[in-house]
Formats: C-alpha cells, sequence, structure tokens
C-alpha cells in the first residue's frame, strides 16, 4: 500500500531524473509504477552509492543490458518492471 509519502518521494525522484510532466505523468500514473520508480531508485543509489549524479543519470544512458536503449525508454514503453529487476539483481548480486 502506498501513501502521500510515497507519490511524494516519487515525485521528488522524478524532478532529480529531469523528467517532463508528459514522463511524470506517464511513470507515476499508476501505484505499482510509483513503487517501481522508488525501487529503481533506491537502486541506483546502493549500486553508485558514491555517485549520486551517476545515479540518477543512468537512467538516460544507453545500456547494453536492454540492447541500446535507454533505461527510461523501457520505463516509457510499459517494461518498468524489466528495469526494476534487472537493477535488483545487480543490487543484490554484485
Amino acid at each position: 500500500m502506498i501513501d502521500d509519502t510515497d507519490y511524494q518521494k516519487a515525485h521528488q525522484i522524478a524532478d532529480d531524473w529531469r523528467l517532463s510532466a508528459d514522463e511524470k505523468a506517464q511513470l507515476l500514473d499508476q501505484p505499482d509504477r510509483v513503487i517501481a520508480v522508488i525501487s529503481i531508485h533506491d537502486s541506483l543509489h546502493r549500486i553508485f552509492s558514491e555517485d549520486t549524479g551517476r545515479a540518477d543519470a543512468w537512467i538516460r544512458k544507453p545500456n547494453d543490458a536492454f540492447l541500446g536503449q535507454l533505461a527510461l525508454d523501457i520505463m516509457l514503453e510499459g517494461d518498468i518492471e524489466h528495469v526494476r529487476k534487472y537493477l535488483q539483481y545487480h543490487t543484490y548480486n554484485a
């Protein structure tokens, strides 16, 4: 279950990621996506704990794991769970 604090955190993450209003609306339109955004953010900040700028920029970098696509594009295309699971794997198995 999510609450107002989760929505506020997700909107702050979207601001940190410099998402447009349309991108925010698309990613934060459902409770399960709000939780996924928070999870992705948390995983990135664990992986790049020494460089928060790199953590926040990661979603806009081409990634071989996504066939050269941006993680943001994968998320916006509706496969946010793929990105979340990829990062969780690398967070806990690296």
